[in-house]
């Protein structure tokens, strides 16, 4: 009862709110009170008709309705049932009506109130509405039926009243349906709202990244766990009764940043924050993150806010430190063997009684280790620089694979299995010879590998329009088709090759299509299972336009006067 007198005096109570019982109420109540008014208007104009049986079993009817309508369990009854009460409101309004319209025109109005009921109801609109107009008639004409055989011309002149209330019903109807297709509209744009507002939180707290939201005012709107877990290790304890300021470093400084250098300060000043690293706290327990902050806005377009995503790289940073720390310590370690090998190498060679066959071997063994040399070079550059710095010169194809015959020939005598070559001269390319060797080298490496005793591995270099070609072809195990779509890709190796005692890890060729292809090349293979494979290498010659640089861009990488 309080919340329906709060609805009745517009206060915070909404009319949905209500139960059904509340509501049938509530939308009987404006009709009794008008009739009440109708008393009391009577009551000064003509006061003997209060008396009238027909007026008194009126307000009495009404008044029974509105009783009717609070007291009955209305959400136990089959929805819609409720209407019976404005069908019934027809009633005591047609006998009010039929006895004081002499002294009161407009009574007959008084049926706009179950009208308009029955049409913002809602329920079978079709069918209900012209029922309402249908009832509307009948309170009419009804006096009219009673009193006798009514004259046509009577009956048509009532007719515009009841015509009027079923406009009303119709208008009323037409925007009930239009306000409950828009409410149902609303209320699903508001579920999904609520979903993937659900979804986004539940990912903000899932994905491993700290998240905070900043509005304009510099207030966070929202932080998830992650963030919290991560700046807890810039946040220092207490020392002497004191907390000092927050424990954050630029990575590499032992110098805490005033809070106008942090990055969340920066961003809400409008300066860029893209993946940079600093340091939360000290200690074993410090953290290392990478901060990036982006600005969002409104559905105005403006400025709403700043959002800042903090992730956890300690790991990271550890792994890659360790790293260049391993390879910093192997590169040295590597050097002065290496260097004891092409010494002692070149002692050999000078050996005036050393015979031609030897010395073309010691000239392979200090080739090779040239080569190992180069590499164990790149990676001194890689563990000081992080990055490569290999240069790419002007290259003869056929005499790196010339070399590589010859450097693999021995391994391949031992077991048998004859190296060929074919090659052409002159096929310049623009290239990096280590990385091209290591190509090369490793094709020819794994022919021998998965060649049987006896064998035969042959390599060629020629000049197919403006290519350099090499293939490699050996008469060994094969690879199923199925498999060499997987060859090229890392740790990729053919189920051929897995059950039999082969050394290998699935670099290699992955490894070697990313030199082809930074050379601007391509890496191919055909193969038949019991046959063997064919590997074919094509990288563009020096000059041709596909090969990327342009001739200034070439002189400055070859060292020649542009």
């Amino acid at each position: 009862m309080v919340k329906l007198l709060d609805v009745l005096l517009l206060g915070r109570a909404r009319f949905h709110e209500l139960s059904l019982r509340g509501r049938v109420m509530l939308s009987q109540l404006p009709a009794n009170l008008a009739l009440l008014l109708v008393v009391a208007i009577i009551a000064v104009a003509a006061p003997g008709k209060l008396t009238e049986p027909a007026f008194v079993a009126g307000q009495a009817l009404a008044v029974l309705l509105l009783m009717l309508s609070g007291s009955l369990p209305w959400q136990r009854l089959p929805y819609g049932s409720f209407l019976v009460v404005p069908f019934l409101d027809f009633v005591p309004i047609g006998l009010i009506q039929a006895s004081a319209s002499d002294q009161m025109p407009g009574l007959t109005f008084l049926a706009l109130f179950p009208i308009m009921w029955v049409a913002g109801s809602g329920f079978r609109p079709r069918l209900m509405v012209p029922l309402s107009g249908a009832a509307a008639l009948a309170m009419v004409w009804s006096p009219l039926l009673l009193a006798g055989s009514p004259d046509p011309a009577a009956l048509a002149g009532h007719l515009l009243a009841p015509f009027m209330l079923l406009a009303v019903g119709v208008g009323t109807s037409v925007m009930t349906l239009s306000g409950m297709t828009q409410q149902a509209r609303v209320e699903e744009l508001l579920a999904q709202a609520e979903r993937r507002e659900r979804l986004l939180d539940a990912v903000l707290e899932t994905v491993d990244v700290g998240v905070v939201v900043i509005d304009t005012q510099g207030r966070g709107t929202f932080t998830n766990t992650k963030q919290v877990e991560v700046y807890a290790a810039a946040v220092p304890a207490e020392e002497d009764g004191q907390e000092t300021g927050m424990m954050i470093y630029r990575d590499g400084s032992e110098d805490a940043l005033p809070p106008e250098q942090w990055a969340l300060e920066r961003a809400l000043a409008g300066e860029r924050v893209e993946h940079e690293l600093f340091r939360l706290g000290r200690g074993p327990g410090a953290r290392t993150v990478s901060v990036t902050a982006r600005d969002f806005l409104d559905a105005d377009g403006e400025r709403a806010g700043t959002v800042l995503a903090s992730s956890d790289v300690t790991d990271v940073v550890h792994a890659v430190r360790a790293r260049d720390r391993f390879l910093s310590t192997l590169s040295h370690e590597f050097r002065t063997p290496l260097a004891n090998i092409l010494g002692y190498a070149e002692l050999i060679a000078d050996d005036p009684d050393l015979s031609d066959a030897s010395r073309a071997d010691v000239h392979v063994i200090a080739r090779n280790a040239q080569h190992v040399t180069s590499m164990v070079d790149e990676l001194l550059v890689v563990a000081v620089t992080g990055a490569g710095t290999a240069v790419r010169l002007p290259l003869d194809v056929a005499v790196i694979v010339r070399e590589a015959a010859e450097s693999f020939d021995a391994a391949g005598r031992v077991r048998g299995i004859e190296v060929r070559v074919e090659a052409d001269g002159a096929l310049m390319v623009l290239a990096d010879r280590t990385g091209l060797v290591r190509v090369v080298d490793n094709l020819v490496s794994n022919a021998l590998k998965y060649s049987g005793d006896g064998t035969e591995v042959r390599l060629s270099a020629v000049r197919e329009g403006q290519w350099a070609v090499v293939t490699v072809e050996d008469s060994g195990i094969g690879i199923a088709e199925d498999d060499l779509e997987h060859i090229f890709t890392r740790f990729g190796r053919s189920d051929g090759v897995l059950g039999e005692d082969i050394p290998g890890t699935g670099l290699g060729l992955s490894l070697s299509k990313e030199v082809v292809e930074a050379h601007g090349g391509t890496i191919e293979c055909t193969s038949t299972v019991g046959e063997g494979s064919t590997f074919t290498v094509r990288l563009p010659l020096r000059g041709d336009s596909r090969s990327g640089p342009s001739p200034a861009e070439e002189a400055r990488l070859i060292g020649e006067p542009g």
